[in-house]
């Protein structure tokens, strides 16, 4: 909600929602089908729009530029909006991010990635400090 103050006229704005459960404890409040489909079409939304205005760009669309503009704004306020307004959604996004970033890095541990990029900033290669280079036979793409 935007509210002004009549006296000095600046403008706050309040962000309310539901409680995420009720009182008793359980989630009556609202169905996880229901919650997962609204949440999942309003972070895609803007995603299609961004990509609407990718393929714009690539192709040289310019008579789109003003309205697809205008749709990514739109879209990105709602979704400020509405995150704004749910203290559960910003914990599940925190969650996810961190969930995808501790992937990230197992991944990267898992495959080494570290240790290249020591080697790299150690000032040698892994062939300078005695290490035999892989022999290739002709013929093989490896």
């Amino acid at each position: 909600w935007n509210k002004v103050d009549p006296v000095s006229g600046a403008t706050s704005w309040i962000f309310e929602s539901a409680a995420p459960t009720s009182p008793d404890g359980t989630n009556a409040t609202t169905n996880s089908f229901d919650s997962k489909f609204f949440w999942g079409v309003l972070y895609i939304t803007p995603i299609l729009w961004a990509l609407c205005f990718m393929s714009a760009i690539l192709w040289l669309r310019f008579n789109c530029f003003v309205t697809l503009a205008i749709a990514l704004v739109l879209s990105f306020s709602n979704v400020y909006g509405y995150y704004k307004c749910s203290a559960d959604q910003r914990a599940k996004l925190n969650d996810m991010f961190n969930a995808g970033a501790e992937m990230g890095m197992r991944t990267m541990i898992r495959n080494g990635v570290f240790g290249r990029l020591g080697g790299m900033f150690s000032g040698g290669n892994a062939q300078q400090q005695g290490a035999a280079a892989p022999q290739v036979q002709p013929g093989t793409f490896a």
